[in-house]
């Protein structure tokens, strides 16, 4: 993958294809024709996210995470972008259980290069 310096990724964190999604892609919209960013879109809609077990295999291997699960395909995406866009529903007060998967699981990025 070729890095761009001035890629901005924008995470739905919406598990539904409503509100929150839409926002997210005004918003990539917006930043392109205002700003000339390019921009990429993933959402977590329809993926298989594992929660992170805490089993302490990034840190040790620094592979990244032992999962093997559609976050696979978003970490690339995460190295590659400097800026970042996070929508998210609220749900009892806290931002969704999937997109809390997501940021819990980037600590294998972390762990990786550190």
């Amino acid at each position: 993958m070729i890095e761009n310096k001035n890629l901005l990724l924008g995470i739905c964190g919406s598990p539904r294809n409503q509100a929150t999604e839409f926002s997210v892609k005004y918003a990539l919209n917006y930043a392109t024709e205002k700003f000339g960013f390019e921009t990429e879109f993933w959402t977590v809609r329809d993926k298989k996210i594992g929660f992170c077990t805490h089993c302490d295999y990034c840190i040790r291997e620094k592979k990244g995470c032992v999962q093997k699960d559609d976050l696979q395909e978003l970490y690339p995406k995460l190295e590659n972008a400097k800026y970042f866009l996070f929508g998210t529903p609220v749900f009892q007060g806290n931002l969704s259980a999937q997109l809390k998967a997501v940021m819990d699981r980037c600590r294998a990025l972390v762990a990786k290069k550190p």
